[in-house]
């Protein structure tokens, strides 16, 4: 297990880690956010920065309660930034329960500081003379980030060790290399630095300030319930500004005047990159680079709480002059003496990994995949992680990224995803609503056709001998000459119901063959006519001169513009104008036909009813409401497609569209099939 880890079911794809990792040591794969190990400088930027907390520290205090259990001499050595960690209790408390917990004893790092920090002030002065530059190395992630990325500055890293290490080898120095060494604080590349070739064995295990918490919380243990006590070891204060930015400079008595370049000290993420590669481009003045990853150790990726780095440093100053006040020089003195032969040295190993450059193309492929043709397309929104469009491509190349990072692409294709299914939904509610309508005109259909059948021998008796009984008629009974021809009045409004049932029911079959449409036309205005002419409408034809042949059955087609004209002429009162025109569609294999009056036009809410049977707008005994279903399924028996556009008092437009077809299309046995029975009538 890695130092720093994902919990995948808490990852949300918010790609922050990515953003905020300075050696590219986070992958994604299916929408995880992984970390990969050999990569990681365990830095602890992605748990900052994870709002979903789906970054984990591997945890060891099992294995310190373990040690502690077994009596072993442990000793634990406190960073100097964890009066600022624990703000309720008392500092002095805290090391009362350490010592509680089972700890022999409580160092403070602080000490190992000043130790290192004298090193750093005998080291500076010759510095200019040798034309050399040092990059301070208390920092662990700085340290393994140039061994990694930067391998040309290695030499630069000072060769001392860190306050923890230090403060480590005192302790061996004094009590024996048999005990074991604890190290308690906010950083959490200290893990990674225990475990390094240089250093290892100096410091047994790290433990997080909250894996502190963890263990005295779970050995219910109360600091506040406590006596106060003091360190164990060296008597210190100077060296309790270390976790403080700048604390290294302080505490080795060195000064960042702005106005001289000889020492530079920064902190923070990216001053601390910016400043490491103009180095490594050879663009340096400086002398010492004092640089940490965190904004002082105070700012460390696991302090415990929110309070801003101002609060935390002002806690930790105030500690300092505690302290002091306790500070005891005498003490001071000797523990000089003893650790003044101290090995405060290490070595740095340059372990570069280099990721291959993708070649070109691959850069584009993965670009075009995001829909980045041009350099206007690249947003480098950095949403991904990465700043620029051009950095996510080479990520993906390099198997680190996925293209499905990129939010801008993800938001256009749901978007268009969404006009695609709105327009598929559209779909399937239309074709399902013609489905329903289909179903209920087939169904009305076959009734119709067993009830015209029914009725339509009663009714020719009915009317044979009502006209029998007109004839033998007294021309001096007015009274019952008016009834019988009420009878056959009535007698053949049903027949003609029963009529236009049978040609609903015959709608399944047609009888296509090539037909000239403008004749059919002329046909329909020849038969129309007269009855335009005795309502005082004028009726008109208006046909395109490149007006295809097409396949249809024109006895059909040719009633149903008949009735239609028919109804365009019922709605005009008074004089009006019926106008028949036809067109071929631009752009596709149909032609559209269209029948306009000028009539009275048809309310909004009767047009969604307009192809339901028997719906009518006319007077009793004027329709039956049967026309436009007939037309309707007509038009559908074609494949074509019919729609009504009407507006009260300004007229209506009924638009019919079929398709053209092709003769080779239909054989004689498929008409002869699409034929209706031998002599049925089709009108």
């Amino acid at each position: 297990m890695g130092i720093v880890t994902t919990i995948p079911e808490k990852c949300r794809r918010c790609y922050t880690c990515i953003r905020e990792c300075p050696a590219k040591a986070i992958k994604v794969e299916q929408g995880q956010a992984t970390v990969i190990e050999e990569r990681c400088i365990a830095c602890g930027n992605c748990l900052k920065v994870c709002a979903q907390q789906a970054k984990q520290i591997k945890d060891s205090t099992p294995e310190v309660k373990q040690m502690l259990q077994a009596k072993e001499r442990v000793f634990a050595c406190l960073a100097p930034s964890f009066p600022a960690a624990f703000v309720a209790q008392s500092p002095w408390k805290i090391i009362s329960a350490l010592r509680q917990l089972g700890f022999e004893e409580v160092w403070n790092v602080s000490f190992g500081a000043e130790l290192i920090s004298r090193e750093y002030a005998r080291l500076f002065p010759g510095m200019k003379d040798k034309g050399k530059f040092m990059i301070a190395s208390p920092c662990p992630a700085i340290v393994s980030f140039v061994e990694r990325y930067l391998p040309s500055l290695v030499d630069a890293l000072a060769p001392i060790v860190s306050p923890m290490i230090a403060t480590a080898r005192a302790i061996h120095h004094r009590h024996g290399p048999e005990v074991r060494v604890v190290f308690i604080g906010p950083c959490t590349a200290k893990k990674a630095e225990i475990l390094e070739s240089s250093v290892a064995g100096e410091v047994t295990s790290v433990v997080t300030y909250s894996g502190l918490a963890k263990m005295l919380e779970e050995a219910r243990i109360q600091p506040a319930e406590l006596p106060a006590s003091r360190f164990d070891g060296p008597s210190v204060y100077s060296g309790q500004a270390f976790p403080i930015p700048g604390g290294l400079l302080r505490t080795a008595g060195l000064s960042a005047d702005i106005l001289n370049n000889d020492i530079i000290s920064t902190e923070g993420k990216d001053r601390v990159l910016s400043v490491l590669n103009e180095l490594a481009r050879g663009h340096r003045q400086a002398l010492l680079v004092d640089a940490l990853f965190c904004e002082g150790c105070i700012s460390g990726p696991v302090m415990q709480n929110d309070l801003s780095v101002f609060a935390r440093k002002q806690i930790v100053i105030n500690f300092i002059n505690e302290l002091k006040e306790q500070a005891d020089l005498g003490a001071r003195d000797r523990t000089g003496e003893e650790f003044q032969d101290l090995d405060l040295s290490r070595s740095f190993t340059s372990r570069p990994i280099v990721l291959a450059q993708p070649p070109e193309e691959d850069i584009n492929r993965v670009l075009g995949s995001m829909k980045k043709y041009q350099a206007e397309d690249q947003l480098n929104c950095g949403a991904c992680g990465y700043p620029t469009c051009r950095e996510k491509a080479i990520a993906v190349c390099q198997g680190l990224a996925e293209a499905e990072m990129c939010l801008p692409y993800l938001v256009g294709e749901l978007e268009l995803t969404c006009q695609e299914l709105k327009k598929s939904n559209e779909d399937l509610a239309s074709t399902q609503e013609r489905l329903v309508h289909t179903e209920r005109l087939a169904s009305l259909g076959q009734l119709s056709a067993g009830v015209a059948h029914e009725i339509n021998n009663p009714l020719g008796t009915i009317l044979l001998y009502s006209h029998v009984l007109l004839k033998q008629l007294q021309s001096d009974d007015p009274t019952q000459e008016k009834n019988l021809r009420m009878i056959v009045s009535e007698a053949t409004r049903c027949k003609n119901i029963v009529r236009g049932l049978l040609d609903f029911a015959r709608q399944s079959r047609v009888s296509k063959a090539p037909t000239n449409l403008a004749e059919l036309l002329k046909e329909v205005v020849l038969i129309q006519s007269p009855a335009a002419e005795s309502a005082n409408v004028r009726l008109s034809n208006e046909v395109s001169p490149d007006l295809p042949t097409i396949m249809i059955d024109s006895t059909q087609i040719k009633q149903m513009l008949i009735n239609l004209v028919q109804n365009s002429v019922d709605a005009i009162s008074g004089a009006g104008e019926v106008k028949i025109c036809a067109h071929p569609c631009q752009g596709s294999e149909a032609v559209e036909i269209t029948v306009a009056d000028n009539g009275c036009g048809i309310s909004k809410e009767n047009l969604s009813k307009l192809f339901t049977p028997f719906f009518t707008t006319k007077k009793m005994g004027k329709g039956t409401g049967l026309g436009l279903a007939i037309a309707y399924g007509v038009v559908k028996m074609h494949s074509g497609d019919i729609s009504v556009q009407s507006e009260e008092g300004q007229g209506t437009t009924v638009l019919i569209k079929l398709p053209r077809g092709r003769e080779e299309n239909f054989n004689s046995r498929e008409i002869l099939a699409n034929s209706p029975p031998s002599g049925e009538r089709v009108s």
